[in-house]
């Protein structure tokens, strides 16, 4: 019995992660087809055909992809037994770009999204959109995204992985979401555009403000993401030590 639970701890991210990951895929080509076979001019459609790219949550999913294709690498240098430097490069990478990245800004993506669309949601996806945007899509990037989160938590780990620490994380998350900030207001300053509609009516002020805001969820998240990761450390440990 203990053996075929090894096993079965030897293959379960690969078997979890795999198949999320052509999930995504999937999403991006129906996104495609969906950009292809509309000549809409709407304006909501034209700004996420053309500037798709600069939404945080097109940031968010690709931040996902990339984690879960360094997850899935990192799951088959074990299973092969490739070398020990190699794997905990990769393994690294794995770590950091977790804690820094997804998980914050994923928590953010859904608990901002659906916050927003509960309250008006044509400050941020415009009844409009349902012409072109299946409402299962819709979850996928702003709900489903949250499975990988409660999977790389929960996943079996070694009892003494490192987990990276918030001071380490925090410069990492700083210079993403800056990068990403500066990146809207590059958009509206060569497009004048704004992608988020609740921009257009508010100050300049209260725009500074909000980005302000913003970034201080993240970091709010990105402690909370570093938290639970302890918190699993500790339940494993005190279950390794009876």
């Amino acid at each position: 019995m203990e053996e075929k639970y090894k096993t079965v701890k030897k293959y379960i991210g690969l078997a979890l992660y795999t198949p999320i990951l052509v999930f995504y895929y999937y999403i991006s080509k129906t996104y495609d087809t969906i950009y292809s076979n509309s000549s809409s001019t709407s304006e909501e459609f034209l700004n996420l055909k053309y500037f798709g790219g600069f939404y945080f949550t097109g940031w968010n999913f690709s931040g996902q992809v990339y984690f879960l294709v360094v997850a899935v690498a990192d799951e088959l240098t074990i299973l092969t037994g490739l070398s020990t430097l190699t794997n905990k490069i990769i393994t690294t990478v794995r770590h950091y770009l977790f804690t820094a990245i997804v998980f914050p800004s994923t928590v953010l993506v859904g608990v901002l999204f659906w916050s927003l669309y509960v309250m008006d949601r044509e400050l941020v996806f415009p009844q409009s959109l349902d012409e072109f945007y299946p409402a299962w899509i819709t979850h996928s990037v702003h709900s489903f995204v949250v499975v990988p989160l409660i999977i790389e938590i929960n996943l079996p780990k070694e009892q003494d992985y490192d987990i990276v620490e918030f001071q380490k994380a925090l410069p990492i998350l700083t210079a993403f979401v800056v990068c990403y900030q500066t990146a809207l207001i590059a958009v509206y300053f060569l497009h004048d555009v704004w992608l988020y509609p609740l921009f257009k009516f508010i100050s300049w002020f209260q725009r500074i403000l909000l980005l302000e805001m913003l970034y201080c969820m993240t970091v709010v998240f990105l402690y909370v993401g570093i938290y639970l990761q302890h918190l699993k450390r500790q339940l494993t440990d005190t279950k390794f030590s009876y």
